[in-house]
Formats: C-alpha cells, structure tokens, sequence
C-alpha cells in the first residue's frame, strides 16, 4: 500500500509505533487498576485532605452537589460533629463554603 501512495514506511517506525502504543495502554491499564478511595478526616491537616479528596473527586468524576455528602461520609471522630454543626449553620453549604470552614 505504501507503494502504491508513494509513501516509504520503514519497518522500525512501524515496529517504533506498536511498542508506544503498548507502552500507552499498559501505563493505562495500571492506572485504571489502581483504586482510588476518600480519605478519612480526623481533624488534622485541613489541606492535605482537601487536596487529596480534590484529586478523588476528580478521578471520579463527582458532580459537586455530591461532593458534601461524600465528605460528611469521610469524617472521623469530633469532626462529624463539628460538620453537623456547620451544615444546621450554613444555609446551601457547598464544596467551596467546606474547604474555606475547614481551613478557617
């Protein structure tokens, strides 16, 4: 076919792409593997949970208005309490309105 269109193709730039895109779908296939899950919130380090809940939100695709509820599934300890007491004082709260609580 390659004659006929006046195109040359070597077989290493054959061999080349085949082995790129075996190397892509493994590197695929081990990331689709690993589970990601919602980590616990017991109150300590505000960011680096937030940060990380963020990157679990966004592998899973989670639309916002279930962001709140996944969180209040993920707290530990008094920090269950401390979220009942900021969703009876906050009207709507959002993932936003969460993440500066939990910072403040």
């Amino acid at each position: 076919m390659s004659k006929k269109l006046g195109v040359s193709i070597s077989t290493e730039t054959v061999q080349e792409s085949e082995q790129s895109v075996e190397v892509e779908q493994h590197q695929e296939s081990r990331l689709s593997g690993k589970k990601v899950k919602l980590p616990a919130f017991e109150g300590e380090d505000p960011v680096a949970w937030i940060t990380r809940a963020e990157i679990y939100f966004d592998v899973q695709q989670t639309p916002d208005a279930m962001r709140i509820k996944l969180a209040r599934l993920s707290m530990e300890g008094s920090t269950i309490h401390w979220f009942n007491l900021l969703l009876e004082t906050e009207d709507d709260l959002s993932w936003e309105k969460l993440k500066k609580a939990l910072i403040a």
